[in-house]
């Protein structure tokens, strides 16, 4: 059996544009892994007690059991809203008993989809699908959730202090911006 092993060097909060950085360990597969690859997705899930959504016609789940095509909302409930290009890690991976071979995945997180939000009628998830197959088996899925925040000033008057920090880091315009708008106690 092949254990999968992933770790966010920054954690599990980034900022929408910020730079997600990942570790993913491999250890000792039984026989030969023919590929993995890894993405961001975002699922859209709303209860069906609260909100009223469109009928969509019959969607069958198009991933046979030994197909190679990933689709990182595989079994999920509702719908993908946003997914990056799956980006290859390895093809043909060939470990010895005991052995361990970590790959690095970079991904800046998409600034054009909705920010994390769980709540009673609708939520958005963001999930890094790490996908790998072995030879002639189906494919493997693990799902590391993480959150997207984005942080924007709700106040016309920081439009000119906003406009001087869009060059700066992401997260450190978010931390300036809640600062900024935070309430103080006297």
């Amino acid at each position: 059996m092949i254990e999968v092993v992933a770790s966010m060097a920054r954690g599990p909060v980034l900022m929408a544009g910020e730079m997600m950085d990942c570790l993913i360990t491999f250890t000792n597969p039984i026989e030969m892994l023919a590929w993995a690859s890894a993405q961001i997705h975002c699922q859209f899930h709303a209860s069906e007690n609260r909100v009223a959504l469109p009928v969509q016609g019959n969607k069958q789940d198009v991933q046979a059991g030994s197909d190679t095509v990933l689709i990182p909302s595989r079994g999920e409930r509702g719908q993908c809203m946003l997914d990056t290009p799956p980006k290859i890690l390895f093809c043909d991976l060939r470990l010895d008993p005991g052995e361990s071979k970590t790959y690095s995945y970079s991904e800046m997180v998409p600034v054009d989809g909705p920010p994390s939000f769980r709540g009673q009628a609708v939520k958005y998830v963001y999930k890094l699908t790490i996908g790998c197959q072995r030879v002639n088996s189906p494919i493997k899925l693990l799902r590391v959730p993480f959150r997207d925040e984005e942080v924007s000033p709700s106040n016309p008057f920081l439009e000119e202090e906003e406009a001087s920090h869009r060059d700066g880091r992401p997260l450190e315009r978010a931390l300036d911006t809640m600062v900024n708008t935070s309430r103080r106690c006297p």
